[in-house]
């Protein structure tokens, strides 16, 4: 597993590598429903325990950087038993506290690990983005009693109980497959926006029941190519509410993404209409736009 890599606003939580408390199983639960594995993908925002598909929806997708997967800890902390009440964040210290079979302390800026009041150096430090704190996956779940597995194939990091074979996860790798591979909304009408025909910006899959013609979320693809055709697409789904100007704003603010590989920090744009465009880097090589009624 050389890399074992490893998601307003959701704390993600780094938790150091053998610890001794680590290596005892722990049985943790899911909706009443005892966690046997749990599968994430780069760039992906589902996750999936159990094979229980359709999967969890996440506001933002697993990404890679210093060859580790990052997770928002709200997600992972759910995906692994542990309720959003035993997920904390002091916001004078920037520090996240997550309490399962230890209880495990991460701060902002900080490549260390404090479990159970004992600190311990990690290979990476939590990091902000997009007024979110992302941490490695790896780290979160074995200090929740969790082994953990990277399938580089299939870009999936797949978790599960301490002592236990790992489980075929076969089937949630397939559904989190079809979400990279299967078209978007495209050449139709997602929540009265028109999406144009081959597009390769994606839209978001809750977009088109929220029925009130307003909101809107999508993301361009850095990775995705054709780039500068995805920019355009990007402004046409803009240009439909919002005004001219304010579209040149955000689309002049959204291209600086490329240069960063979609680390942009959130910035909001209003429009006389009423009309909001929120901007920033949406995680694994994205930039997401949302659009809203202000009023």
């Amino acid at each position: 597993m050389k890399r074992i890599n490893t998601i307003a606003l959701a704390l993600v939580l780094v938790l150091v590598l053998a610890l001794p408390a680590m290596a005892e199983q722990v049985n943790l639960y899911q909706n009443n429903q005892l966690v046997k594995s749990v599968v994430f993908k780069i760039g992906v925002p589902y996750y999936v325990v159990n094979g229980q598909t359709p999967g969890v929806k996440m506001d933002v997708a697993p990404f890679v950087k210093s060859d580790r997967t990052f997770v928002p800890v709200r997600f992972l902390g759910n995906a692994l038993g542990l309720d959003d009440s035993r997920i904390t964040w002091g916001n004078s210290t920037q520090t996240a506290t997550l309490k399962g079979n230890a209880t495990l302390q991460m701060t902002i800026g900080q490549a260390s690990v404090t479990s159970n009041g004992v600190t311990r150096p990690i290979d990476v430090a939590p990091t902000l983005q997009s007024d979110r704190t992302f941490l490695p996956a790896r780290y979160v779940a074995e200090g929740l009693g969790f082994e953990v597995g990277w399938d580089e194939a299939t870009q999936t990091v797949v978790c599960w109980p301490a002592g236990q074979p790992q489980p075929d996860v076969s089937t949630s790798v397939d559904f989190l497959n079809e979400q990279v591979t299967k078209p978007p909304m495209t050449g139709t009408i997602a929540n009265g926006y028109k999406i144009p025909a081959e597009t390769k910006i994606t839209i978001d899959d809750y977009a088109n029941k929220a029925g009130d013609g307003k909101w809107m979320v999508f993301w361009v693809n850095l990775k995705a190519g054709d780039l500068e055709q995805q920019y355009a697409d990007a402004q046409s789904v803009i240009s439909q509410t919002v005004d001219p100007a304010t579209s040149a704003e955000v689309m002049e603010y959204a291209k600086q993404g490329q240069y960063n590989d979609g680390l942009l920090p959130i910035k909001n744009f209003y429009s006389p209409n009423g009309m909001g465009v929120c901007v920033g880097g949406g995680g694994g090589y994205t930039v997401q736009f949302d659009l809203w009624y202000t009023k």
